[in-house]
C-alpha cells in the first residue's frame, strides 16, 4: 500500500469525453512529492516553447500531496498547474478550501485534463463514478451563482467545487479559479486555461475519508502537539485573530512594505483597512480550510450604505493592498465590496488590482486620458472607477480588452512599459522589496514571475527562522540572496506537500509529517536535496519554455527611494543576482544549472 497517497491519477480527455485512471510511481512521488513539484515534472514531458497556453494541447493538472486529507495541519491544500497564459512559463497556483481533501476521499491524487470540450462542460466526480456534464446553463454566470447551482444540481451540498467566472470564459490572462468558500487559485492565469477548455467547473464528492498513512496514531498525536504549540506563535495568533489583513498596519507603518499610490507614496494611513478595523466594523464570522486551526478567512457583512452586501468573504492582505492602499483608498467597506465583485467575475485580485491601479496612476500623471479609458476618470481614493474597469476587463470590452492582457502590455500600448509593476509578465504582489530586500531577488528569480509565496521573505526578515534549512535573517535591508535560495527550496516543498505558508512550520516539522504520512525513511539531508531538486526542475521547465535571464530584474516604478519606514532603501538587484547565482552554482548568462549539479539531483536525463 502507498501510504499518504491513493496512487492513482484521473485522466480526462475533454476533446473525446473519455476518462481513465493511471497509477503513479512511488519513486516519482518521493522525488517530487506532489502539488507544484509533481506538476512541474509531469508538465516537462507534456509541453514546450511552441505550446499555446490557450490551446487544447496545453494540459491542466490538479494535484494534491501526501498530507492532503490526513490529520496534518492545513492538510487541505492542492495545486493547479499548466503553462501560464500570463507569462508563457510554468504556471501554478496553490489553493485552500476542502476540495483537495475531497479528491483524496474520492480515491485520486490528482486529475490531468487534456484537450478541450466543444461545449461548456463541468466534471462531476462521485468516488469512482466520473461524468462530464453539459454546462451551457452555467456559462456566463458568476462564481457564486455557479457554486450555488451546482450544489443543488448535483445534490452534494458540501462537495468540493472549483469554478471560473466570466473572466475565465473570456480568457482574461489572469483569470482565477474559485474553490469552495471563496478560496482562490489566483495567480498565473490558470482560470483562462480552464476557460479555453470550456471547463466551467469541477465538482468532487468523495466518501472514503480514511486516507492511508504509515503511522495513524503518531500523525494524530503530532498534529495535536503542533497545533497546541503553534497557538503561542505570534504569526499564528495574528492570522487567527485578524486574518491576513492583520499585517496591514505593520507592513505599512513599521516596514513600508505595503505599497501605496501605485508604489509612489510612502506615508499612507492604512489603519482603516486593517484586520483590526475589519473586526471592529464589518466582521460577522471566520472560516477555515480543512484541517486548519488558524481560520484566517473572514466572513463580513455590510448591512447598509453604498456598499451594502450580504455575508461574503472579507478582504485579505493582497486585495487590501491592490484595491485599498495602491489606490489611496482607505474605505474598508469599499475594498470589501470591490473584492466581492472581482471574486464573482473570477480574476486574480493581485494582477487585476495592480493593472487597475496602473491605470489610475497613468491617468493622474497625464500619460493617458479619459478617452483612453472609455470615459472613465479614476481619482485617487475612490473605488467605483476600479469596479467599472474590472467589469470591462472581465468582459473584454473596450479598454478592458487590452487590460485583460496584463500590466506590461498595457504599459507598452502607452509607451511606458518600464512603469508596469511586473517581473516576467506577472504583476507584483503587495510586498514592496524596498521594505524587505529579499523580495527583490525572490521576484526576479521566482519560477512563476513576481511571487511572494515562493519566497515569503517578509516572514523571515521579521524574524521567523528555519534552522533545518539554515534560514535566519540578520537585516531586512541586507543582500541575503543565498538565504532566499534556501527559502525557495523550502517553499517548493510546502507547495508540493502541500501545506499553507501561513502555518509557521519549519523543515524538521515538515519532515516529520511527511515521514508519518508516507513511512519513508527520509532524513533532513534528503528533504533539503528534494527541495533543491524541485526548484531546479522548475528552472529546467522554464528554460525549455524560453526563459530569458535578461528579464531577471525589477520594474522602474519601484527603483525610486521613498522616505518613511523604508528609510530610502532600494535593493541592489544586480548584487543580489550575483550572490544568488554563485550560491546555486548556476550559469548566470544562460540561467542553466551545470551537469554535475543535475546529475547529483537525478535530473541529468532531462537535458
Amino acid at each position: 500500500m502507498l501510504n499518504g497517497y491513493r496512487g492513482k491519477i484521473l485522466r480526462v480527455d475533454l476533446s473525446t469525453g473519455s476518462t481513465s485512471v493511471t497509477s503513479i510511481d512511488e519513486k516519482l512521488l518521493r522525488g517530487f512529492i506532489g502539488g507544484a513539484g509533481l506538476g512541474t515534472r509531469l508538465l516537462y514531458d507534456m509541453i514546450d516553447k511552441e505550446t499555446d497556453p490557450l490551446s487544447p494541447e496545453n494540459p491542466l493538472l490538479y494535484l494534491t500531496g501526501p498530507l492532503c486529507g490526513t490529520m496534518a495541519p492545513t492538510g487541505s491544500k492542492s495545486t493547479f498547474c499548466s503553462k501560464s497564459p500570463k507569462t508563457g512559463l510554468l504556471g501554478y497556483s496553490t489553493v485552500g478550501g476542502h476540495m483537495g481533501a475531497d479528491l483524496k476521499f474520492a480515491g485520486y491524487d490528482g486529475i490531468i485534463f487534456t484537450g478541450a470540450a466543444e461545449d461548456p462542460s463541468y466534471l462531476l466526480i462521485e468516488n469512482s463514478d466520473v461524468e462530464i456534464r453539459n454546462a451551457n446553463h452555467l456559462w456566463g454566470k458568476d462564481t457564486v451563482q455557479v457554486w450555488e447551482e451546482l450544489k443543488k444540481e448535483t445534490g452534494h451540498n458540501n462537495a468540493g467545487i472549483a469554478r471560473i467566472g466570466i473572466a475565465g470564459e473570456n480568457l482574461v490572462k489572469y483569470a482565477n479559479i474559485m474553490v469552495d468558500h471563496h478560496r482562490a487559485a489566483g495567480r498565473t492565469g490558470i482560470g483562462a486555461v480552464m476557460g479555453s477548455k470550456k471547463l466551467k467547473a469541477i465538482v468532487i464528492h468523495g466518501s472514503d475519508r480514511k486516507v492511508p498513512v504509515a503511522n495513524e496514531g503518531g500523525m494524530s498525536e503530532y498534529a495535536s502537539e503542533l497545533n497546541e504549540d503553534k497557538k503561542e506563535d505570534p504569526t499564528f495568533r495574528m492570522y487567527s485573530d485578524l486574518g491576513s489583513a492583520g499585517f496591514t498596519d505593520m507592513a505599512s507603518l513599521m516596514y513600508g512594505s505595503l505599497p501605496a499610490g501605485y508604489y509612489t507614496v510612502s506615508d499612507f494611513d492604512s489603519y482603516n483597512l486593517s484586520g483590526t478595523t475589519v473586526r471592529e466594523t464589518i466582521l460577522v464570522g471566520k472560516s477555515a480550510c480543512y484541517r486548519c486551526p488558524i481560520a484566517c478567512g473572514r466572513v463580513i457583512e455590510i448591512p447598509e450604505g453604498k456598499y451594502k452586501m450580504d455575508k461574503f468573504a472579507g478582504p485579505e492582505l493582497e486585495v487590501t493592498g491592490t484595491l485599498g492602499s495602491l489606490l489611496l483608498n482607505n474605505n474598508v467597506e469599499a475594498v470589501a465590496f470591490a473584492n466581492k465583485i472581482l471574486n464573482q467575475l473570477g480574476f486574480d485580485t493581485i494582477s487585476g488590482g495592480n493593472i487597475i491601479a496602473f491605470a489610475y496612476y497613468l491617468f493622474k500623471e497625464g500619460k493617458i486620458t479619459a478617452d483612453d479609458l472609455d470615459g472613465i476618470t479614476p481619482e485617487w481614493g475612490e473605488v467605483d472607477s476600479a469596479i467599472a474597469l474590472a467589469e470591462k476587463i472581465a468582459k473584454r470590452e473596450g479598454i478592458g480588452d487590452l487590460m485583460a492582457e496584463g500590466a506590461l502590455e498595457f504599459g507598452e500600448k502607452f509607451g511606458v512599459p518600464e512603469l508596469a509593476a511586473q517581473v516576467n509578465g506577472l504583476e507584483l504582489p503587495m510586498h514592496d522589496p524596498r521594505g524587505f530586500s529579499g523580495h527583490a531577488i525572490g521576484y526576479a528569480t521566482s519560477p512563476r514571475g513576481a511571487c511572494h509565496m515562493t519566497a515569503d521573505m517578509y516572514n523571515v526578515q521579521m524574524g521567523q527562522p528555519n534552522e533545518a534549512f539554515d534560514i535566519e535573517s540578520d537585516d531586512r535591508f541586507a543582500n541575503e540572496a543565498d538565504l532566499v535560495a534556501r527559502l525557495q527550496d523550502f517553499r517548493t516543498l510546502t507547495n508540493s506537500a502541500v501545506t499553507c505558508n501561513f502555518y509557521p512550520m519549519d523543515g524538521d516539522q515538515l519532515l516529520k509529517l511527511i515521514q508519518l504520512a508516507t513511512g519513508w525513511e527520509m532524513d533532513i539531508e534528503e528533504l533539503v536535496q528534494t527541495g533543491e531538486r524541485i526548484f531546479t526542475m522548475m528552472r529546467l521547465l522554464n528554460l525549455k519554455l524560453g526563459y530569458d535571464t535578461k528579464k531577471e530584474t525589477l520594474p522602474k516604478i519601484i527603483s525610486k527611494p521613498l522616505e518613511g519606514a523604508t528609510e530610502g532603501h532600494v535593493p541592489d538587484i544586480e548584487a543580489q543576482l550575483k550572490t544568488w547565482y554563485e550560491y546555486r552554482g548556476w550559469d548566470r548568462k544562460s540561467g542553466r544549472p551545470p551537469e554535475d549539479k543535475l546529475k547529483k539531483l537525478g535530473l541529468a536525463d532531462l537535458t
